[in-house]
């Protein structure tokens, strides 16, 4: 019996075998990736240094050009195979590194494995163990024992095996044969090239019944779905509802859907409701040669929606042929709730966020706490919440400390029933950006991105963190990415004309404004008019901004003030003024007219009033070019100082 010692390294209950190149549990082995694997065997390689992100990224692509997202993603994928969620075993310290924070044990004990071999007709039992450093040989030959030599590990090929066996037993060779030739068929369909189909868009189902009030379940069954199909790991690209909801409304050829949105499948849906009845029809298609891949009908309660979602999820997983793990294929079925009345709520309250302005936000909050009430173990609903607050509160609809309490406990709520919801992470994130903890929000951000790599609204929301502090290199890949996961979304398109100004490339930065402003007519076209303004181009801001209209407008007021407009300038101020009667209006509205007017002293005024109630909106102060002026100023020193952004 030969005994083959094995390079171990031991921490927490794991064996890494660095011989086998394989993670253990006790016996049963953890199915990790070669990425991955690498990652593991370095860190617990370094037990209780800082590595960089770079010396890490270099280790594992020396020859590779990559960004943080792949060191991110991958260390995600060994924080799941650790089941270590909470970060304890892979620390991250912000904007610095990873720290392996476990003791090492060498060469512990590992499970014996048990395998076989042939040499020249002889069946040896070859058994691995650890021993003391020394490779112990016994054999048992069969049909007689002996001694025999030490042999090089793993000497026989595994065809050497098949073959003496079939010489042993000739009688058994055309199953073989047979066998094989099944084995070698299924491989080579699972793994020939463009065998799995790795991208996919899930259209807007259309509302055949036509009854407005079910609008929001054609929107919301595609959310859903996507959502499930977006942890899927082998699926590269899922695109988001708000890329396919341009769709909706209109006839798809579903080829000409897939190259514009650049993905290999496309699934579409219709949806009739009758009451408390349900009847979808879907169908996917392969885009490459239009051929169709399946169909599927569902005639359920409107109770069972949920359970629809998962199966209809469960067959593109199918169809497309990935291949799953139990826990992707759980992923597939997880319910963020079991109550069906909480869900239908918490669609309305995403229809409605999807949709913008003072009074569809207010409406997704009402949606959302009515959610939380039925089912007070609704993580995600809660996170959503939390996400409607904040985009009350910067609107300039609810005074700050009100908005930011109450988006503060939306999410703590979220993260104390779920602290691996990545949705929770960024409102969290904002939730520290706000009391100005930069380094506290940046590894909220993180975090959610190791929870959900592929979230083109966390890589946002990120990039948007990342341009308030200068990071402007950083900026611009994580909206690429965003960009990537969500092609048609005017939101990051508007960002990257933003970090383009930030960038002080003004033409581009016009040249993609004007695009997104030539699709959208939601456009806010305060974002251009900055950029008119930094080319010098007053007028074309003056009219650009006019399109806004309204009363009280601090926009239009700033570029009256630069276009020598005084008066009308003025006039804004007084409308500042009245609004605030009726209102909260942020101080630094009024701010900004000043700053425009040229009166220092009143907008330095205006600045620390606004400080004092919602410090997290002078950030634009650190690196947006419309305030370059101010910086030389001692007040704005003092401002970025107490802002801890003065470095």
């Amino acid at each position: 019996m030969q005994k083959i010692s094995h390079r171990t390294r031991s921490f927490d209950g794991f064996t890494l075998d660095l011989t086998r190149g394989s993670l253990l549990r006790g016996n049963q082995e953890i199915k990790l990736p070669p990425k991955p694997y690498d990652a593991l065997k370095y860190l617990v390689e370094n037990p209780g240094r800082l590595i960089s992100k770079r010396e890490l990224i270099e280790a594992l692509w020396p020859d590779t050009a990559v960004t943080d997202d792949s060191l991110v993603q991958c260390l995600g994928e060994v924080r799941r195979a650790l089941g270590d969620e909470a970060q304890q075993i892979i620390k991250t310290v912000p904007r610095r590194g990873y720290i392996f924070d476990r003791e090492v044990r060498e060469n512990a004990p590992s499970a014996p494995t048990t395998t076989y071999t042939e040499e020249t007709g002889v069946q040896l039992i070859i058994e691995e163990e650890e021993t003391d450093g020394r490779r112990m040989v016994a054999a048992t030959a069969l049909p007689s024992a002996g001694v025999v030599a030490l042999l090089p590990e793993y000497k026989v090929s595994s065809v050497q095996r098949v073959a003496t066996a079939i010489k042993q037993h000739r009688w058994i060779a055309t199953g073989v044969f047979a066998t094989l030739a099944l084995v070698a068929m299924a491989f080579i369909y699972f793994t020939r090239p463009g065998g799995a189909i790795d991208s996919i868009a899930v259209m807007p189902f259309v509302n055949v019944s036509d009854d407005p009030n079910a609008e929001y379940l054609s929107e919301g069954i595609s959310d859903n779905i996507i959502d499930r199909l977006s942890r899927l790991p082998n699926l590269k690209r899922v695109i988001p509802l708000n890329s396919v909801l341009r769709y909706k409304g209109k006839q798809m050829d579903p080829q000409a859907v897939g190259r514009e949105l650049g993905v290999r499948a496309v699934m579409t849906g219709r949806l009739i409701q009758h009451g408390d009845e349900l009847s979808i029809n879907v169908e996917l298609v392969d885009v490459r040669d239009n051929k169709h891949l399946w169909s599927g009908q569902y005639n359920r309660k409107l109770a069972d929606l949920m359970i629809v979602q998962s199966e209809i999820a469960q067959e593109i997983s199918e169809k497309l042929r990935l291949r799953l793990t139990g826990e992707e294929k759980e992923s597939l079925v997880k319910r963020s709730t079991q109550s069906s009345e909480a869900y239908k709520l918490f669609m309305l309250g995403r229809y409605f966020q999807r949709r913008g302005k003072k009074e569809n936000f207010e409406k997704s909050v009402e949606y959302f706490e009515q959610a939380v009430a039925k089912d007070p173990t609704y993580a995600l609903a809660d996170a959503e919440l939390g996400l409607a607050y904040r985009n009350l509160g910067w609107g300039g609809w609810m005074v700050p400390k009100e908005f930011s309490q109450k988006e503060e406990w939306a999410a703590l709520k979220a993260l104390q029933i779920d602290n691996g919801l990545g949705e929770a992470h960024v409102v969290m994130a904002d939730i520290k950006a706000f009391h100005l903890d930069w380094e506290g929000a940046e590894a909220e951000y993180q975090r959610a991105l190791e929870l959900d790599p592929n979230s083109a609204r966390t890589h946002q929301f990120y990039a948007s963190h990342l341009r308030l502090l200068g990071r402007l290199d950083e900026t611009m890949l994580h909206l690429k990415r965003a960009q990537e996961l969500d092609p048609l979304s005017f939101d990051i398109n508007q960002d990257i004309a933003l970090t383009l100004f930030f960038s002080r490339q003004y033409d581009r930065a016009i040249e993609e404004f004007q695009k997104t402003a030539g699709i959208d007519p939601n456009f806010p076209h305060g974002l251009l008019a900055q950029a008119y303004q930094a080319k010098g181009r007053y007028q074309e801001a003056v009219v650009e901004l006019e399109k806004d209209g309204g009363k009280g407008n601090a926009q239009l007021g700033y570029a009256y003030a630069v276009a020598g407009k005084t008066v009308e300038a003025r006039r804004v101020l007084d409308e500042l003024k009245e609004l605030s009667k009726e209102h909260y209006v942020s101080p630094f509205r009024f701010a900004l007219v000043y700053i425009g007017l040229g009166d220092m002293d009143q907008a330095f005024a205006w600045l620390n009033k606004t400080f004092d109630d919602d410090p997290y909106r002078l950030a634009v102060l650190k690196a947006n070019p419309r305030f370059d002026s101010l910086r030389s100023d001692p007040r704005c020193t003092d401002l970025l100082r107490r802002m801890k952004l003065d470095s």
